[in-house]
């Protein structure tokens, strides 16, 4: 009898850390999951907030430059004409640009640090079912690791729009790299 005994005992010892590999296989099988099916929805949903909440400080760091009157397009900009008045030439001074362009990107980085949190957090409802949990559920903090570089470029476009009319127009182009 304590033969039978030892036996039934000897193969539950057996079982154990059969068990114990089958949870870690299933552990690790649900991590592999969640990092390869929802990180990248996350990724998704906290770069969409982040750009949103940076384009909103570019904006206010343009307008804030636009406030103070500074800016005129004779400034910025020479036209050069010919004998029949029509526009032959648009030069830009690049001082000017440069001096707009380090005033906005400095308005932009005294702004950054403030509102651009360090840390965003999703809604679980988002990431697992968005069409019916949207903004529902717990929430996955998510940091924001660093703001890496601001960089400004102006783009300059001139085109003819009808005898003796051109369009010249120049946008100023922000990019704000941060780091998830």
């Amino acid at each position: 009898m304590r033969v039978s005994f030892r036996r039934v005992r000897l193969r539950t010892r057996l079982r154990r850390p059969r068990v114990w590999l089958l949870v870690l296989a299933l552990l690790l099988a649900l991590v592999l999951y969640v990092r390869f099916r929802w990180l990248p929805t996350v990724h998704e949903l906290v770069t969409m907030e982040l750009e949103n909440e940076v384009s909103n400080l570019i904006n206010d760091a343009v307008d804030a430059y636009l406030e103070q009157g500074q800016l005129r397009y004779d400034d910025l900009v020479r036209l050069e004409r010919t004998a029949d008045g029509s526009v032959a030439a648009a030069q830009i001074d690049l001082g000017e640009v440069n001096r707009m362009k380090s005033v906005i990107l400095r308005e932009l980085g005294d702004r950054l640090p403030d509102r651009v949190r360090q840390s965003v957090h999703v809604p679980i409802g988002n990431v697992l079912l968005p069409a019916l949990l949207s903004g529902r559920g717990g929430s996955l903090p998510v940091r924001v690791v660093s703001l890496r570089s601001t960089n400004a470029e102006l783009e300059s476009e001139l085109e003819q729009t009808g005898i003796n009319q051109s369009l010249h127009r120049l946008a100023l182009r922000v990019e704000v790299d941060l780091l998830l």
